[in-house]
């Protein structure tokens, strides 16, 4: 009979260094991707995985016998397994072991089920590859007892900066380690998550991949592996779904390599419908996520009428973002009190339809969320899963009190970059630390503050009174901005003041209409109009017409920005511009437009995937202060710009009627 599974930890520090493990790993990653014909990366973590349990085993229960092929000790011996040439009896090991019930996951009504399904093989044919696999999880998983290392994700870490595939899809990626240890533990600020024995689960992750945030989350309540309270946690008090069997499993593995029995991690169809999951609604303290993203990508009716329920606006729709669904389901399953911790795209957390709901007011806003932090992270923290796409992790908590501040924050590094297909050290090192840092002070106040108060500049963070805030964006509290809006509270204006946008209709591009692109304008507002009088793109523009300003909503921290002259009384521009009236002189807006204070107010602003995509709305520049300029000196600037342009217009055709002449003769 084998031994019962331990709930103590199983695994002390590695006997090995942990560079020496990602050294290793990355020969492994080469080795069976060049001989073990094992892809895409999914597939050979799980094969991984499975020798995890292997050795899991070997230490539960140093005596088990494999039916018809001896002592484990002996069929997980590297050398026996190069020698033999014949990974039979390693796969029948796994075979017997994946079934045995003392490594069974719990279902939520009771049941329990294998770590994986019956029918599933030991896919790894090659005695070489084989035998390295178990060498280095032998060296790396100490037989000693007591460890909490994640080698399936640090695994996930190494193999993703190989050769293997792993683009396509909704956006799903394994969330790097610094990323979950800084959202848990600000997270965790301030929520009490011992006072009661656990009945059942109180920390849960819809979305769990490989169990990385639950694995967190035990280690941050429960830092010392000793506590047993540590273990009725990972016994009782966690819940994990997943769509990806093969992403549950590695889960399970992690969580009973921390010392769980049962693990209660399962797959589901869809997290946001599923009946199982429903159990846990209003009973979660604590949820940590990082959901699948992609605009139009959800379509579930039922999940999109539940998602509804907390955000109106999307009622009635036929395909959503399914983040957005997830962070209504997230919020249905927290209890009154409960925090949730969730890494969502920057579009998302300050699109319309989360800052209307959460920082809105009237019908749109949700009641009883709180907005607690908004932390930005770099493209570089998803990059080597194949996206650059900028991400946020946004703190909600679930009580009828608003809070009175907001903490924001924006990390410029996260301690790596991708060059090529591997991660390097960045120089400039690891702003998390210090964000979550100042998180956890920010959490920890109970007074709200009077303006904006700076914890640290580099990297930003700073505490914001919600109720200053439109925008979720850290952008909003930038310290030059804050600056340039503080010195112009009391006098400056806001360019709605002489400005509105203008609603224009798209036509397409005609043969005697020039057409203006923004690689046509300038930082000065001069636009090459030889070069938009040729221009005929396939897509349709903007109309514009003389007296006009374009000014390009895309990127603002490069200004480009001009007015259509008269002389050219109707143009098309693309749809990276806005179309302007102007309440006053264009060319005095014009001025204002490059006024120092303006632009540090608008060059941090802006929603989007990447720094070079960051768009702002017609609405975000008219809410950009400008100085009032006594109308003497305005009035001479904007004739002294006026003139300029029209020379450099003068000049540039001139010289392009030069060109044409020399190429026609």
């Amino acid at each position: 009979m084998s031994k019962p599974a331990s709930t103590s930890p199983r695994f002390s520090t590695p006997v090995a260094p942990a560079t020496d493990l990602h050294r290793q790993l990355d020969a492994l990653h080469e080795m069976i991707y060049r001989r073990g014909g094992i892809r895409p990366v999914n597939a050979a973590i799980e094969e991984l995985a499975k020798l995890v349990l292997l050795v899991l085993k070997l230490v539960d229960d140093p005596t088990y016998t494999v039916p018809g092929h001896g002592r484990l000790e002996r069929v997980l011996d590297p050398e026996r397994i190069a020698a033999s040439r014949d990974v039979t009896a390693v796969k029948d090991a796994f075979r017997q072991i994946a079934s045995l019930h003392d490594y069974a996951a719990k279902l939520p009504d009771g049941r329990v089920q294998p770590v994986w399904p019956p029918d599933e093989p030991l896919r790894i044919t090659r005695p070489d590859v084989l035998a390295e696999a178990v060498r280095i999880l032998r060296l790396h998983l100490d037989l000693s007892g007591g460890a909490r290392l994640d080698v399936v994700g640090t695994a996930f870490d190494v193999f993703l900066r190989g050769r293997y595939e792993h683009a396509g899809g909704l956006g799903t990626h394994l969330t790097p380690h610094a990323v979950t240890t800084m959202l848990t533990q600000t997270c965790l600020t301030d929520l009490d998550m011992i006072g009661e024995p656990f009945t059942g689960p109180v920390v849960g992750d819809p979305c769990c991949g490989t169990g990385r945030f639950l694995m967190e989350a035990v280690n941050g309540i429960f830092p010392d592996v000793d506590d047993p309270r540590r273990s009725r946690l990972l016994c009782d008090g966690l819940f994990g779904a997943d769509q990806s069997s093969s992403s549950v499993a590695k889960a399970r593995v992690n969580l009973l390599l921390m010392g769980a029995r049962h693990p209660n991690v399962f797959a589901v169809e869809d997290s946001i419908v599923d009946g199982q999951v429903d159990a846990y609604r209003g009973t979660l303290r604590l949820i940590l996520t990082n959901p699948p993203f992609g605009e139009g990508k959800y379509d579930s009716e039922v999940g999109i009428g539940r998602a509804s329920a907390i955000f109106p606006e999307l009622a009635n729709k036929r395909r959503i973002d399914p983040a957005l669904a997830f962070v209504a389901r997230c919020l249905e399953l927290l209890q009154s009190g409960g925090r949730l911790g969730i890494v969502l795209p920057d579009g998302l957390v300050d699109g319309s339809t989360l800052r209307r709901a959460l920082l809105g007011a009237g019908v749109a806003r949700v009641r009883d969320i709180s907005v607690e932090a908004n932390i930005s992270l770099p493209t570089a923290t998803f990059a080597l899963a194949g996206t650059v796409a900028r991400t946020s992790a946004l703190v909600l908590r679930k009580q009828a009190a608003q809070r009175g501040h907001i903490f924001l924050a924006r990390a410029e590094h996260v301690g790596y970059l991708k060059q090529g297909s591997v991660s390097v050290p960045d120089p400039a090192g690891d702003d998390l630390p210090a964000i979550c840092d100042a998180a956890k002070r920010a959490l920890s106040r109970k007074v709200a503050v009077a303006g904006v108060r700076f914890l640290c500049r580099r990297p930003l963070a700073a505490i914001v009174p919600a109720g200053d805030l439109t925008s979720l964006d850290p952008a909003r509290v930038d310290p030059r901005a804050v600056a340039a809006r503080d010195a112009l509270r009391k006098d400056g204006i806001p360019l709605s003041a002489v400005l509105r946008a203008a609603k224009r209709k798209s036509a397409r591009a005609r043969s005697t209409m020039p057409f203006v692109s923004v690689l046509h304008v300038d930082d000065l507002g001069a636009v090459a109009w030889h070069e938009a009088h040729a221009h005929r793109p396939s897509t349709p523009g903007l109309e514009a017409f003389a007296g006009d300003i374009i000014f390009s909503l895309l990127n603002p921290r490069k200004l480009r920005a001009t007015v259509i002259p008269v002389g050219i009384e109707r143009v098309l521009c693309s749809s990276e511009f806005g179309v302007f009236e102007p309440l006053c002189d264009p060319y005095e807006v014009l001025v204002l437009l490059h006024h120092p204070y303006v632009r540090d107010q608008l060059a941090p602003m802006g929603r989007g995937t990447s720094s070079s995509r960051r768009r702002i709305t017609p609405e975000d520049l008219l809410d950009v202060l400008a100085p009032r300029v006594p109308a003497a000196e305005l009035s001479s600037l904007s004739v002294e710009v006026r003139e300029a342009l029209g020379g450099m217009r003068l000049a540039s055709s001139a010289v392009a009627a030069a060109y044409a002449t020399m190429q026609a003769g």
